[in-house]
């Protein structure tokens, strides 16, 4: 029945990849390097440790990030982008680059001052790269 709701849509198809509350920050959080389930949460305040694992294996099963477990001990996971979640940057990259354009003029709630600091500092220096 789902597959039948993203027939000629190729908005409501995308939108199953950007629309969730947690999903373009988990992507984003990937588009630089590998991570570890931990270092991935750090990343994203306020998510809870099913709700990340329930988005990632959504993204593997949809084949948008790989999943590499290393035999060691104690296991290592690490998550990163698979060529198709690499395909949907051009389109995060525009929302970030929108996001904080406007943001400087807008009232911002207090929710958003959960990103950490790091992060904001690092979305400046890929906007000012990027000009």
């Amino acid at each position: 029945m789902d597959e039948l709701l993203f027939k000629g849509c190729p908005v409501q198809y995308a939108m199953q990849f950007l629309a969730g509350k947690w999903q373009i920050a988990i992507l984003w959080n990937l588009s630089q390097k590998p991570l570890r389930f931990g270092e991935l949460k750090k990343h994203i305040a306020g998510i809870t440790d099913k709700i990340l694992m329930k988005e990632l294996q959504f993204f593997e099963g949809k084949e948008i990030v790989y999943r590499k477990k290393f035999d060691e001990a104690p296991v290592r996971v690490e998550y990163s982008l698979a060529p198709l979640g690499r395909s949907l940057l051009p389109v995060i990259n525009q929302i970030v680059d929108w996001g904080y354009a406007h943001l400087q003029d807008a009232k911002v709630s207090g929710d958003m001052y959960q990103t950490p600091f790091a992060d904001i500092e690092q979305i400046a220096m890929l906007h000012v790269n990027r000009d």
